[in-house]
């Protein structure tokens, strides 16, 4: 089956917003059947949020529904993203996951950093209704006002779409759109879930246990939330360039205030 083979009333963009959801909720549901029932207990790094999945869950769909649907939509009818190519060569696929990544994590950045959490415009724009969470309930990864969700979700997806589209990647390929929907929404779930599946790993003298240990951790997430001022988009499925240049990395910003402090006493 190809993006050719869908019948003229399913755009490929509201098939691909459809296979989003299944991921999104799905894997949602069973980090809350682990929360419900104890499964990896070990693995649960943070106490369960005081919001409840219920009282979660009707913005999650507000947001995703009349804003992510129609964003993608619309993009599709612009040409901008989901056309071209049915098929796309094995290099052009890894071309496009790394062109995802890179765009998500600098496009997250200069949303994140630079307007959500600037003082002024953080209660304006509404990213504090996302930080009364504790990212210890996956669901609430895309809990956020429509101007925070926008800016946060669906722009650090979308604009890259349209740019890898633009050098002949992504195209209306299906396993390539299947593929990074389903990944992106395990990063979010996974972030906010409160679990962190590095633990056992981290502690091994392997150093490539180690490594993947620091690939797979969801702690970066987790001191955002907590500190507020570190990991504006660094963490799980991460290309994590911006807070290293900007050395706002949650490890790296104790150092730096360290140093600050060293200079003025000085």
């Amino acid at each position: 089956m190809t993006a050719q083979d869908l019948p003229a009333w399913l755009p490929l963009s509201v098939l691909v917003w459809i296979v989003q959801m299944v991921a999104y909720h799905g894997i949602g549901l069973w980090f809350e059947w682990l929360d419900r029932t104890g499964g990896l207990a070990d693995y649960k790094t943070r106490p369960v949020d005081s919001w409840t999945y219920r009282q979660v869950l009707p913005r999650v769909l507000l947001n995703q529904v009349f804003i992510l649907l129609p964003a993608m939509v619309l993009v599709e009818k612009a040409g901008l993203a989901f056309v071209g190519s049915a098929h796309i060569g094995p290099a052009m696929f890894v071309v496009g996951l790394i062109g995802m990544t890179i765009g998500h994590d600098l496009v997250q950045y200069v949303s994140h950093a630079w307007i959500l959490h600037r003082p002024t415009l953080m209660r304006t724009l509404g990213h504090s209704v996302h930080h009364s969470t504790t990212a210890s309930r996956s669901i609430s990864a895309c809990f956020m006002s429509p101007a925070d969700f926008l800016m946060e979700i669906a722009a650090p997806y979308l604009l890259p779409l349209i740019a890898i589209t633009a050098i002949g990647s992504g195209g209306s390929d299906l396993a390539f759109h299947f593929f990074t929907v389903t990944a992106g929404a395990f990063g979010g779930l996974y972030e906010h879930s409160g679990y962190d599946f590095s633990v056992k790993l981290a502690k091994s003298d392997n150093p490539l246990a180690r490594f993947v240990a620091s690939r797979v951790s969801s702690k970066a997430h987790a001191e955002h939330h907590s500190r507020g001022n570190v990991s504006y988009s660094d963490g799980f499925g991460s290309s994590n360039i911006c807070d290293t240049v900007f050395k706002t990395r949650w490890d790296l910003v104790k150092p730096r205030e360290r140093q600050r402090r060293a200079g003025q006493e000085a």
